[in-house]
């Protein structure tokens, strides 16, 4: 606190000697302001977030933005995690035909509040880009006469529990009938620590046409390092930018990636690298009156699988199969023989990395067992008629039309329908008998999704339990079988 008297004492002092603050200085008071232990960490739903809405309020009220909707910058809504409110300003493009289009730019106000009596402030997370949003209004605003395209500031509240603030905010502009005219949404999350990056990242660049032309830093004027990333496809990381990406609009999330305290205590605000947020301020005006004043489309077609899979999937799949006993009391393997299969697949995915998936398969399968003089030599075949029900937790990675998935579980199998064909030995016993109709083991598989629909993949199922009852006067096998198929997803 006695960091913050002093900050704000030496600025307003500053702003006396020389007329006016600088853009860092208030750079810098919005952030001890909003960091402050005073907000006890800005905790969504809570008066300390509240303060901290109330903070950004002043500022635009100084400015003299305007508000969105109905007159009141203030967009409340209620969710099962509480009552939270979002922050939206508008900045009226001057195009005749362009103004009706619309640039989101948004950071989130809120972070995780007191955790075991200790403040987590987030000065980085996302203090940073509330201020960064601060001032890129008010830049904006002073040119407002360049814009063509109409900006939408928004301050999202409860990012922190689950994006809450974001889906808000698409759920209303959908009821007024805008959701369509939003043509790029940019996310400023997490700006402070440019120095120690050493780059901005802007990932989602390959949603953008063009991007290059209107996101490179030379084009714009502005002394910046960038690295621009085609589309997010971090597994652990999300941001405001996902129900935007999800509703099929360009997106843009801005960051100086984890180098902070993520999420720690320590994340106060004076670690902030306070040149390194100025000159990703000018960057991001400049890209986005770059975006404002673009005549076409902005938007490339394309989305990042990690907003554009869908939670559930369900297909077709068929292929063929091989299959071979493995006999563990000696050190032989059988030969392998072919077969098929078909069935139904479904599939949850929690995001577009890690996926739950089952199947209902019918697996025909043939497996060569040695004749009793003969080792090394084909007696007789068994073939078997199989449900087969596997559960496999994936992992995979994805691009634009392109995805390698690789996953690891357990499966059962019940074998319906069997029997044993060719040089059957006549004490051989009923099937029903010497066969055990069960069957349960692992199950590894590993493929390529193309083109989002098509699925290419192998899958090796390796029995846990031996085949053959004592009562068969068999020797002790296990059923291993390697399968090929190809699917379609509708």
């Amino acid at each position: 606190m006695r960091k913050l008297v002093i900050i704000l004492a030496v600025t307003l002092l500053c702003g006396v000697a020389h007329g006016q603050e600088s853009q860092r200085q208030r750079l810098e008071q919005h952030l001890y302001t909003l960091a402050s232990d005073s907000l006890r960490g800005r905790k969504a739903g809570t008066d300390d977030g509240r303060k901290a809405a109330d903070y950004i309020v002043s500022q635009w009220q100084q400015m003299g933005l305007k508000p969105m909707f109905d007159n009141n910058y203030r967009m409340p809504f209620k969710h099962s995690e509480g009552s939270f409110t979002n922050l939206v300003a508008l900045i009226e493009g001057n195009d005749p035909v362009l103004k009706d289009e619309y640039i989101v730019m948004g950071a989130h106000y809120d972070h995780v509040g007191v955790k075991n009596d200790k403040i987590y402030n987030g000065a980085d997370d996302n203090a940073s880009g509330s201020s960064c949003l601060l001032e890129i209004a008010r830049q904006l605003l002073a040119q407002q006469n360049k814009l063509k395209r109409s900006v939408i500031i928004c301050a999202f509240d409860a990012e922190e529990a689950g994006l809450i603030g974001s889906n808000e905010l698409v759920k209303e502009l959908r009821r007024r009938d805008i959701l369509d005219k939003v043509k790029l949404m940019m996310s400023v999350d997490m700006v402070g620590w440019y120095k120690a990056n050493g780059e901005l990242e802007l990932q989602g660049t390959g949603t953008i046409r063009d991007h290059n032309s209107m996101l490179s830093p030379k084009n714009n004027g502005v002394d910046i390092k960038t690295h621009f990333k085609p589309f997010e496809n971090s597994l652990f990381t999300a941001t405001d930018t996902g129900p935007f990406a999800e509703a099929g609009i360009p997106t843009l999330a801005v960051t100086t990636g984890l180098k902070s305290p993520y999420h720690k205590p320590e994340d106060d605000a004076d670690l902030i690298d306070y040149e390194g947020l100025d000159n990703i301020t000018n960057y991001l005006v400049a890209a986005t009156m770059a975006a404002s004043q673009r005549d076409g489309k902005l938007a490339s077609g394309r989305l990042a699988p990690k907003h554009s899979t869908p939670r559930f999937e369900i297909g077709l799949i068929g292929g063929y199969n091989t299959s071979y006993l493995v006999y563990p009391d000696a050190t032989f393997t059988g030969k392998p023989m072919y077969g098929g299969q078909g069935g139904l697949t479904m599939q949850y995915n929690f995001n577009e990395n890690l996926t739950l998936r089952t199947s209902a398969l019918y697996l025909y399968s043939r497996c060569p067992l040695p004749a009793a003089d003969d080792a090394f030599g084909q007696g007789y075949t068994l073939e078997q008629h199989t449900l087969m029900v596997p559960l496999i937790l994936q992992l995979g990675v994805h691009d634009v039309g392109i995805g390698v998935f690789a996953g690891l579980g357990g499966y059962f199998g019940y074998t319906f329908n069997g029997q044993f064909s060719g040089n059957v030995p006549a004490a051989n016993p009923p099937y029903s008998l010497s066969v055990d109709p069960h069957q349960m083991g692992w199950v590894f598989n590993f493929g390529m999704r193309l083109g989002g629909r098509w699925q290419v993949e192998g899958t090796w199922y390796n029995q846990i339990f031996t085949l053959f009852d004592t009562a068969s006067g068999m020797p002790r096998a296990r059923k291993n079988t390697y399968t090929v198929t190809l699917g379609y997803y509708f």
